[in-house]
């Protein structure tokens, strides 16, 4: 694990293999630990051996703080639950229902990832009712003896919440503040379908620069230590990219070359700035520009259907 600021670690969940794509948090509160963002349960044994070198085990952890339940997110939270059944789940209440019934969960994914979803994200179990905790954003909790302050920040998805870790002032952002690989300043937006709400998205934003965080922690992947220069370029680059997107609306062509053409456009805005091919491979493979195409197009289109309707 990587220290933060004392009782705040993390730690490289090596998705498939690859370090510096998902990032887990630890926090240490007075009755046991607390997990942010615990990946997918294809990661679960990652996790298990990095708490094992750090002296501890599922059985310490006492709540796992979910930003969203994409399954790169909390695949693994029945897993967990059920090998410590004392473990709380803190999420929001929208998200709450398809963790103690993930079948349409599933169902979507299986669409999307067909004979790859097994190898991708390993079983999703259901979570007991019981275990969940739903939030709405603006509460303050203490799970595990520890204060933080929990605002709801929709854009990346309609259930997203974001964490304030009051005692270290580090704000825990999920997807809202983007990807951004820790020792870069390359901000990626990740807008996949179907939840993109741009306006919320801005919203979310000035939410999480309102707590004034002294960091951000992104889970893809890691902290970082300019919140206001990272929220600001998160803001400038969603807009870009959703600009983009509407030219390509209005071009020639089929939707499968439009997104080919805006993942490249991307992708080489990413390797001015990065200009390291290993970190450009990750945020392609993380990033996914044209699943961005795919979910800020289909924003415009809900919006055009909303004003003709």
């Amino acid at each position: 694990m990587t220290e933060l600021d004392g009782s705040v670690r993390y730690l490289d969940l090596n998705y498939l293999g690859t370090d510096q794509l998902i990032a887990c948090a630890v926090l240490e509160a007075p009755e046991g630990l607390l997990l942010v963002d615990p990946g997918p349960t294809s990661t679960l044994a990652h996790l298990k051996a990095a708490l094992q070198e750090a002296g501890a085990s599922l059985n310490d952890v006492r709540a796992l703080l979910l930003t969203h339940i994409h399954l790169d997110h909390a695949g693994a939270t029945g897993s967990i639950v059920a090998e410590a059944p004392h473990v709380q789940v803190f999420v929001h209440r929208l998200g709450a229902p398809h963790l103690v019934d993930p079948s349409r969960l599933l169902a979507s994914a299986r669409r999307l990832y067909g004979e790859l979803m097994e190898p991708l994200w390993g079983a999703v179990l259901p979570v007991p009712e019981s275990q969940v905790i739903a939030l709405d954003g603006n509460e303050r909790i203490r799970p595990g003896g520890r204060p933080l302050e929990v605002a709801y920040t929709p854009g990346h998805a309609v259930h997203h919440v974001s964490f304030l870790d009051l005692d270290t002032g580090t704000a825990f952002v999920g997807d809202t503040a983007g990807m951004q690989i820790t020792g870069t300043r390359c901000v990626l937006p990740v807008a996949p379908p179907p939840d993109i709400q741009v306006e919320a998205w801005h919203e979310s934003l000035q939410r999480i620069a309102q707590w004034r965080p002294r960091r951000l922690f992104v889970t893809h992947f890691g902290p970082s230590e300019d919140p206001e220069e990272h929220l600001d370029q998160m803001a400038r680059r969603l807009d870009a990219m959703l600009e983009a997107v509407q030219r390509s609306l209005a071009a020639e062509g089929e939707d499968a070359q439009r997104a080919d053409a805006f993942h490249e456009s991307v992708m080489a805005e990413m390797r001015a700035c990065l200009q390291d091919e290993t970190l450009v491979s990750r945020y392609e493979q993380f990033g996914q520009p044209r699943a961005s195409w795919f979910g800020l197009a289909r924003y415009w289109r809900r919006k055009q259907e909303q004003r003709t309707s």
